[in-house]
């Protein structure tokens, strides 16, 4: 490895180097289009983001490559479940190796807790440019009352 401080590429590409040399197997496959290998534990995370607005709770999830028709979403009291599939693009030439991979392809899901009670009833799920906005509706809660203490004697 090179010893010169300051050249920090030099650095990268030397601690990389290994790495260059040998491409990666790209002829793994994903078995099938549909959430039947859910279970297989080869599973990616979706990443969100969890916005707080007067009315309702928003969850924002970036999703390029991904057919909106394959995306569900669920809400379950206060659960929220995000589950999709990222196909790998066909490539037109013939593929030897790969030198790099850090995008998924496959299978993805997140579940989270709300943070506050929401109504599932109101919830509205808009796939634009590959980031999917939800907009899920706080519920209502009624202010608390102040409950009178009985006071028994023995």
């Amino acid at each position: 490895m090179s010893t010169h401080s300051d050249d920090i590429f030099s650095l990268i590409l030397e601690s990389q180097k290994d790495t260059l040399q040998a491409p990666i197997n790209v002829n793994a496959k994903i078995a099938g289009d549909h959430f039947a290998n859910w279970t297989s534990g080869s599973e990616g995370r979706l990443a969100i983001d969890v916005y707080d607005t007067e009315h309702h709770i928003v969850v924002l999830a970036p999703m390029a490559g991904v057919d909106p028709s394959g995306v569900e979403v669920h809400i379950h009291e206060d659960m929220l479940s995000i589950r999709g599939i990222r196909k790998t693009p066909s490539l037109t030439e013939d593929v030897q190796g790969q030198y790099h991979a850090e995008c998924y392809w496959g299978p993805f899901s997140r579940s989270i807790v709300l943070p506050v009670d929401v109504s599932s009833a109101g919830a509205i799920a808009e796939y634009t440019h590959g980031l999917l906005t939800i907009h899920i509706p706080k519920k209502k809660t009624q202010a608390g009352r102040t409950i009178p203490i009985e006071i028994v004697e023995e």
